[in-house]
């Protein structure tokens, strides 16, 4: 009984040891070439909590790539199909969206719907084209990261600057997960 114990007593005492799941930062790149248009807040004044880039190229001229770095699960959800570039009114936007372990979700609003246009597991895979889906007043790609509902903003602030270039795949933000 007494070495069943010390046994039991070692094991648990081992198990202290035993690094906790390590949770790695998932970089986040530009789906295509273009200039970050609007981050926390618009040029009003009012917010807006995420990155736009437009490539201001012609609508449908650049294909739209996931934003994170790795391979993930994107659910794809097409509200407007066809070419629309100045808008089809709010909540018309199509989305691609993976929501990560901690409860993060990364979201790209307003490409056109192509052939890619479909759910799919990849790392930085092509899911529309540069559009205008959605509210907006030109064609660009919405990029945001939101908890719960609310808006985070920490995972580009410091790294990306309104008016800024970006080229395809150069680092927006890194997302803690």
């Amino acid at each position: 009984m007494r070495k069943t114990m010390k046994t039991t007593l070692a094991v648990l005492a081992s198990l202290a040891f035993i690094p906790a799941a390590a949770t790695a930062d998932v970089r986040v790149g530009s789906p295509f070439p273009g200039t970050v248009t609007a981050t926390t807040y618009y040029s009003s004044g009012s917010f807006h909590g995420a990155v736009d880039i437009s490539s201001s190229a012609a609508c449908g001229y650049w294909g739209v790539e996931t934003g994170a770095y790795g391979t993930y699960s994107w659910n794809v959800t097409i509200r407007t199909t066809g070419t629309v570039c100045y808008g089809s009114g709010s909540g018309n936007q199509n989305e691609v969206k993976h929501t990560f372990a901690n409860d993060k979700v990364l979201r790209q609003w307003h490409f056109l719907k192509t052939a890619a246009s479909v759910d799919k597991t990849c790392d930085r895979c092509q899911i529309g084209d540069e559009g205008g889906t959605g509210n907006v007043t030109g064609p660009h790609t919405h990029m945001q990261v939101d908890r719960y509902g609310s808006n985070l903003t920490g995972w580009y602030d410091g790294t990306t600057t309104r008016g800024e270039f970006l080229d395809r795949g150069e680092t927006v933000g890194i997302i803690a997960t």
